[in-house]
């Protein structure tokens, strides 16, 4: 029997500055995971360290989860022109056992990350 909880995290290498990609991310994210979740995202921004809590509730993850949140971290690299890093991790619940793990929406975070990098950098 799978587990209720998980927690999942990874992280990636982007060309843009740290300052910029994170406030271009904090600024829009509303709007991006509305696909997933019509109610308000609630989210917590660290602008010290660059990071964004997101907790997400609503039509889809409603339907299968009873918490999701996500963490996503900008670090920037020693040298700047290098680009930064972007650390995430997701925290879960599942409504009930035979609920699968929530790669679909993580896929969704991350692309959407990656696509805000490559377009800040064009």
């Amino acid at each position: 029997m799978e587990a209720l909880h998980g927690v999942s995290s990874g992280k990636f290498d982007i060309k843009s500055p740290a300052d910029k990609f994170f406030t271009s991310f904090t600024d829009d994210v509303d709007s991006t995971f509305d696909i997933i979740s019509k109610e308000k995202i609630t989210e917590s921004v660290g602008w010290e360290k660059r990071t964004v809590t997101l907790d997400m509730c609503g039509n889809l993850v409603s339907d299968s989860y009873n918490t999701f949140k996500a963490t996503i971290t900008v670090i920037p690299k020693e040298d700047e022109t290098d680009g930064s890093r972007v650390v995430w991790t997701v925290e879960y619940e599942k409504i009930r056992h035979d609920t699968g793990d929530p790669m679909w929406i993580i896929d969704i975070l991350i692309n959407y990350l990656k696509e805000t990098d490559e377009y800040l950098c064009m």
